[in-house]
């Protein structure tokens, strides 16, 4: 074999393992590079969730919102409706209806009788006084809260 024979087939040699480790590499940086474009894809897709739910929330705030404001109305409406039959009522026969008042229908009153001081319920002994006393804990000692000091 020649020299000149050798010095080819070193030559062709090279550039097929050049031809090899340039595709292996730009595989691997490939690979590397969709490793991030995932990684950001998720970070867009995080945002995008955030996003698409709190477009959900203000959908379903507005629901609750528009549903309450029609009830109100069909409660207004309701009430026109009894305060309607009453008067009617009151006009072509004997029958008296109440009139609908919506404030004693929205307000419930609490009586101020049924009001009672909280009760204790404490284990205690006949004359002594219970743990919601105003003067449980206090002793009419003379009690130097300092302590005595001396030299």
């Amino acid at each position: 074999m020649n020299l000149e024979e050798f010095n080819i087939i070193i030559f062709i040699t090279g550039i097929i393992i050049g031809c090899v480790a340039t595709l292996a590499l730009k595989s691997y940086s490939a690979k590397n590079n969709s490793k991030k474009a995932d990684s950001s894809s998720n970070i867009i897709t995080m945002k995008s969730l955030q996003q698409e739910l709190d477009s959900k929330q203000v959908i379903i705030d507005n629901f609750f919102t528009d549903s309450n404001e029609h009830l109100m109305s069909a409660e207004k409406r309701l009430a026109d409706l009894r305060n309607t039959l009453a008067d009617n009522a009151t006009q072509l026969s004997n029958i008296k209806i109440e009139r609908s008042t919506a404030a004693s229908n929205n307000t419930d009153t609490i009586e101020p009788a049924s009001f009672e001081p909280p009760r204790d319920y404490a284990l205690k002994k006949d004359k002594e006084p219970g743990t919601l006393s105003e003067s449980f804990g206090l002793d009419d000692r003379n009690i130097d809260l300092e302590p005595k000091r001396t030299f």
